[in-house]
């Protein structure tokens, strides 16, 4: 921030002013904490402040728009989009409040991702969305320092005990261990894991849950092999798993799972492949790649099997859909931003009865949320203070199926192995 004001001399008086002019300017830059004395006129409504202007509150989205994450931030975009819209036809938060959301493009960059929070930081009660580990923890320090909460797209076991986020869905650990553990269920029983992981912080998260699940799990970790974030060619990857390996975890994107489950599917590679939940696009069912990953591609992720509409969540989502986009296809991932904007909302209610949509109001809201059923999309999490924060550790399995829609079919859903029951969340 460029400096507004100079010494001089000239006496006390005017050091005062200088000291009381940064003081006031500094608040300014980082987003106000508390609300501001202009009230909205109605009794008990919150007042006005950074992102609320009486009448509509403002949130953002950090989320790779272009680039090599896109297939998941689009998708995972609009199903934010199309819930905040479907929630401000029926009045908005608490019936009062419309919800604007602001998406900046972050190309899956951490750089650029700041430069995001820095034009968004002004104009925002909270990021509604922030999608990519990596990038969260780039933006953990002035979020601190600017007491912003936001709802981060990425399932590291990190975010549970982490004052300024909003986590939904159980884990990626999580994801690992029932993953692994219900391929040893069905025959993996003494086998051999290897794992090929991104060599950034989503790979280390999927690491420690592989790690977690062969200390509880009767299976033997074999090969690890990293490739860099950006990487599309995992060619030297898959030659170091053909051999001595029964099954591989996969941590990847899908501009690298795609190429990577083509060139397995012409090799013939007889292993059988298990994913996490950003690994997958449902391009992998289709064509010569389709044929290959129904046989030996299964996907650990959250939430129902897109059409269940026994499912409340879903039966709500698709109707949303209907009206306010009905081009959007079946997206796992569209499923989830909508998850996570449902969440936000009930955060922004929670922040709205207590009558403060400040910074600081937010957390507090936070800290007082208590539990939230995303009606059967991404689970059931308790919130409250960090250190009482209870995830969610169910997982559904699914396989790639090209009849079924976005190329998934449910084997179990919310699936709870005993080892991810006794997982410890990061204190």
């Amino acid at each position: 921030m460029e400096r507004m004001a100079r010494w001089r001399p000239g006496g006390r008086m005017v050091a005062v002013l200088v000291v009381v002019a940064m003081a006031t300017l500094g608040a300014s830059c980082r987003g106000s904490s508390s609300p501001s004395s202009k009230s909205s006129g109605k009794s008990g409504a919150p007042a006005t402040t950074t992102g609320f202007d009486g009448k509509t509150i403002t949130v953002g989205a950090i989320s790779p728009q272009t680039g090599i994450a896109s297939v998941i931030g689009l998708a995972l975009t609009n199903g934010n989009r199309v819930y905040f819209d479907a929630l401000n036809a029926k009045g908005g938060i608490a019936g009062k409040y419309k919800v604007n959301l602001e998406v900046r493009d972050s190309q899956y960059n951490s750089n650029v991702a700041q430069q995001n929070y820095a034009e968004l930081r002004d104009k925002v009660v909270m990021l509604a969305q922030v999608l990519g580990t990596d990038i969260t923890n780039a933006l953990l320090t002035p979020m601190r320092q600017d007491q912003m909460v936001a709802a981060p797209a990425t399932l590291d076991a990190e975010w549970v005990r982490d004052a300024n986020l909003l986590p939904v869905a159980a884990p990626y650990q999580i994801e690992a261990i029932n993953g692994i553990s219900y391929w040893v269920d069905q025959g993996g029983k003494g086998k051999t894991l290897c794992l090929i992981r991104s060599d950034d912080k989503y790979g280390d998260a999927g690491q420690a849950g592989v790690e977690y699940a062969a200390k509880h799990l009767d299976f033997k970790l074999g090969k690890i092999t990293t490739f860099s974030a950006a990487s599309t060619d995992l060619t030297a990857q898959l030659q170091q798993v053909k051999s001595g390996c029964d099954a591989v975890w996969l941590v990847a994107l899908p501009t690298a799972t795609i190429p990577l489950m083509g060139q397995a599917a012409s090799q013939n590679v007889n292993l059988q492949w298990l994913g996490q939940a950003p690994t997958w696009v449902s391009l992998l069912a289709q064509g010569a790649t389709g044929a290959y990953t129904s046989k030996h591609y299964w996907l650990a992720a959250q939430g129902p099997q897109w059409g269940d509409t026994s499912v409340p969540g879903m039966k709500q989502m698709l109707d949303d859909i209907q009206r306010f986009d009905p081009k959007q296809g079946p997206d796992i991932y569209f499923a989830f931003g909508y998850a996570q904007a449902f969440t936000v909302a009930k955060l922004l209610e929670k922040a709205v009865s207590l009558g403060d949509l400040s910074r600081a109001g937010i957390q507090k809201a936070l800290n007082e949320l208590g539990t939230v059923d995303t009606l059967g999309l991404a689970g059931t999490y308790t919130y409250g203070p960090p250190a009482q924060r209870v995830p969610p550790r169910e997982s559904t399995i699914f396989v790639a199926d090209p009849t079924a829609p976005g190329g998934l079919r449910a084997l179990k859903t919310n699936f709870i192995s005993s080892a991810a029951q006794s997982y410890q969340f990061p204190k």
